[in-house]
């Protein structure tokens, strides 16, 4: 159903920090990734309006930003990669804002199911 997406490492971002904010399932303000990415209120706006486009998160008009079922599904998965690549780099370069910014470029770059194969080595 969603093979067809292709997320940019800035994306692959987002969609990782609206993971960790939105623990337990709740929404996410705009202002709250803004603060822990360090970015503008209008730039964030306007990529939760290019992911919103996509179907992986309905956002409420002034409100909260939540993950789709399918949007969720994937952030998880990003995260699984992310986290396996992260434990390696990690090691080699330090765990800093660059190295992050790194893997989720790397995993732009790999087809989604790539993504579901290494996801499938990170639980197994």
């Amino acid at each position: 159903m969603h093979n067809y997406l292709k997320f940019t490492a800035s994306q692959i971002r987002y969609m990782l920090c609206m993971l960790r904010l939105s623990q337990g399932g709740c929404g996410v303000k705009n202002v709250e990734i803004a603060t822990v990415l360090a970015y503008s209120k209008s730039s964030v706006h306007n990529m939760l309006k290019s992911l919103a486009e996509m179907g992986v998160i309905d956002q409420e008009a002034f409100g909260l930003a939540h993950f789709t079922e399918m949007g969720r599904c994937l952030a998880k998965k990003y995260e699984l990669c992310f986290l396996l690549l992260q434990s390696k780099l990690n090691e080699l370069c330090g765990k800093d804002v660059a190295t992050e910014i790194a893997i989720c470029g790397v995993l732009a770059d790999m087809p989604l199911p790539k993504i579901d194969e290494l996801c499938n080595k990170r639980i197994a």
